[in-house]
């Protein structure tokens, strides 16, 4: 169930479909993620979140974008990964 006010996983995953994928590294974001919040503030866009991944050795956070161009600055702001489209 999706937080009030919050659009529920299909919903995101349907408008958002530029997803970025970051490495979270062993002693987590710190700082960065605060960076990663403020690139959202900065451009007026509200940060939407995926489901996280995590392989055999590392986490991965997801950020979901409408417009690929966001998308693509972010990834290459953040060392992330443009994923293809959902």
């Amino acid at each position: 169930m999706p937080y009030k006010g919050r659009p529920s996983a299909k919903t995101i995953a349907r408008e958002f479909p530029f997803v970025v994928e970051i490495m979270v590294p062993e002693g987590g974001l710190g700082r960065r993620l605060d960076d990663m919040h403020a690139f959202h503030r900065q451009r007026g866009i509200t940060d939407h979140r995926g489901p996280r991944r995590r392989d055999d050795e590392h986490d991965y956070i997801r950020w979901c974008f409408k417009d690929l161009a966001i998308a693509e600055a972010f990834a290459a702001q953040f060392s992330g990964t443009v994923l293809q489209p959902r």
